[in-house]
């Protein structure tokens, strides 16, 4: 073992101990898009602990997000789509929260997200960006404003830096210092670490550093992360070695858009214990199913 290896502090974390200091009042990030890599088993952690006044900042989220309305987490959403693609284009609990104003709602262009993001890593108050330029977006959204560039004399929007307390990401594989390697495009899972204060990385397999070293053009670190291991933990979403459970994610849709206390108890079983139990309730017929 080399010096630099043997003076590493392990970055490794039980899931309840690493998000204990996730309270109320948070700003939150939530890696994930559409139907892949959202952090579920962090989020789910959240959700059963029933954290209060959060802001989420989710890009593209789905679940992740309505499950933390559902629960009573979320205080303010900053958002660019909410839903489930073809199974529902816009999610019931956020079009229910949003309708009834029980949240308050940024709605953002990507690109903005994206801007925002970076203005926070490099600790800028803003990012110049042109996309929306002539548009409702400034009056829409508080803090977008517009100026007029110093440079080349044009009108830019300035979009807001977006600082998170915690960014809740998810990688396939990490090593104990907390070095991660996603195995899929990665969405915007780096920009949301790099705006955050600490980083929380849910990971299905802790690997040795040597492994890890082997591709470091893959490789994303951060200054404060903490590695929780969470087999499976995206569920009922995809990753590298599992495709998306659409049976559950229809469970959901069909409980949290009917009639009664569907979604209540949807969340009761789903969100009331830890991750362990969480699997056992999904079965591990149905997991292996899912693995390709």
């Amino acid at each position: 073992m080399s010096p630099a290896t043997a003076e590493r502090t392990s970055a490794l974390a039980e899931l309840e101990v690493a998000l204990a200091d996730v309270g109320d009042g948070a700003t939150i990030g939530i890696g994930g898009a559409v139907t892949a890599a959202h952090p579920m088993a962090l989020v789910r952690e959240l959700a059963r602990r029933k954290v209060r006044g959060l802001t989420v900042l989710a890009p593209v989220a789905g679940l992740d997000v309505e499950l933390l309305i559902a629960a009573g987490c979320v205080e303010k959403l900053v958002s660019c789509y909410v839903g489930y693609e073809v199974m529902a284009g816009v999610g019931p609990v956020f079009r229910k929260a949003a309708r009834a104003g029980t949240i308050k709602i940024e709605d953002i262009d990507e690109g903005h997200c994206v801007a925002g993001l970076r203005a926070a890593a490099q600790r800028l108050p803003f990012m110049p960006w042109r996309g929306g330029v002539g548009t409702d977006m400034p009056s829409l959204n508080e803090g977008i404003a517009t100026f007029t560039d110093p440079v080349a004399g044009e009108e830019l929007l300035a979009i807001p830096a977006m600082p998170l307390d915690f960014a809740l990401v998810y990688a396939e594989i990490a090593d104990a210092y907390g070095n991660a390697q996603p195995q899929g495009t990665g969405n915007m899972d780096l920009a949301l670490g790099s705006a955050a204060e600490t980083v929380i990385l849910q990971v299905d397999r802790v690997v040795p550093n040597e492994l890890i070293r082997r591709a470091p053009e893959r490789t994303w670190y951060w200054q404060d992360t903490r590695v929780v291991r969470a087999p499976f933990g995206t569920h009922p979403y995809s990753c590298a070695t599992m495709v998306a459970d659409i049976e559950h994610l229809q469970e959901f849709l069909d409980a949290a858009g009917g009639e009664g206390d569907g979604l209540d108890a949807y969340v009761q079983r789903y969100a009331s214990a830890d991750h362990d139990s969480y699997l056992e309730e999904i079965g591990i017929r149905r997991i292996a199913s899912l693995l390709v």
